[in-house]
């Protein structure tokens, strides 16, 4: 069975899809893969930028635990890095406040403490890598580690900051969609 499915994942939903499409690349077509990474953590010994070290993804989970409110006021900004656009940051804020803290704080666990290179080598479905220009969260040396490491892959850095160009700069994320989706695939 052929499904043609074309997945669309943000940041840790890229590597799920990925993942995804490893187990049953039959339903896959193309991934687009908005600010992936697969290894938020840096790693010298293997010359891999991730965006974080190990002691600030520590803090960052044990101000999450002790002060979820304030965690959210701080990351929010930090995450959306487009200080024009407040209410992006507010809403984001805001949908980190409505989540229960305790399964937003084993889910951040779960997601900054994974490790998904390896897997890389096993996506074998076209992938759009869109790389956003100053994302705290997925540096630039993450989207180029991706197209390195994934077989067909397409990259594009954005002229959108921060890590979520679906929402602060929605054009150019559809505009780049569209564009990957028009390409005729290699025969």
């Amino acid at each position: 069975m052929d499904l043609g499915v074309i997945f669309v994942g943000h940041s840790v939903s890229s590597v799920i899809g990925m993942l995804a499409s490893v187990q049953s690349p039959n339903y896959f077509e193309k991934l687009i893969l908005v600010s992936p990474s697969p290894c938020y953590i840096n790693d010298p010994i293997n010359n891999y930028i991730g965006g974080f070290e190990r002691r600030d993804i520590e803090d960052l989970l044990d101000i999450m635990e002790k002060n979820y409110i304030g965690w959210a006021s701080f990351l929010a900004p930090m995450v959306m890095k487009n200080e024009d656009q407040p209410e992006l940051s507010q809403e984001l804020e805001a949908s980190f406040c409505s989540t229960d803290p305790l399964i937003a704080n084993c889910f951040a666990q779960a997601t900054f403490y994974s490790d998904n290179r390896s897997d890389l080598a096993n996506v074998t479905i076209p992938s759009l890598i869109l790389q956003c220009a100053e994302d705290a969260i997925a540096p630039t040396e993450v989207g180029d580690y991706l197209h390195c490491h994934l077989f067909n892959s397409t990259l594009r850095l954005m002229k959108a900051t921060g890590h979520c160009p679906h929402m602060s700069h929605s054009a150019e994320t559809i505009h780049l969609i569209q564009e990957f989706l028009r390409k005729i695939p290699n025969t």
